[in-house]
């Protein structure tokens, strides 16, 4: 029997974070090159506050890191938690 790549916890996190279809919209965004917070909200059109909230998630669950530059957040992708999200499914055969 293979272990499992990423524990349960680890698991519910990532998909948690991927389960909204604004967050999934963040990270192709995301992919493509860094954005600052106020650039996303705008380019999807949300408010501060539902943004941030978005944001928050998708750092607590690790799909995402920033950089503060000035008063500004940059936020760029982390490929390593979606390549974790990949292998686990690839063990569904």
């Amino acid at each position: 029997m293979t272990r499992p790549v990423l524990s349960d916890a680890d698991r519910a996190d990532v998909f948690r974070g991927l389960a909204h279809p604004l967050r999934r919209q963040v990270i192709l965004m995301l992919d493509k090159h860094e954005s600052s917070a106020g650039d996303l909200r705008s380019a999807l059109g949300l408010t501060s506050q539902s943004m941030s909230q978005h944001l928050r998630v998708l750092r607590d669950t690790g799909l995402v890191r920033h950089r503060v530059q000035g008063r500004q957040r940059i936020y760029r992708l982390n490929p390593s938690s979606l390549r974790k999200a990949q292998r686990w499914h690839q063990q569904l055969g």
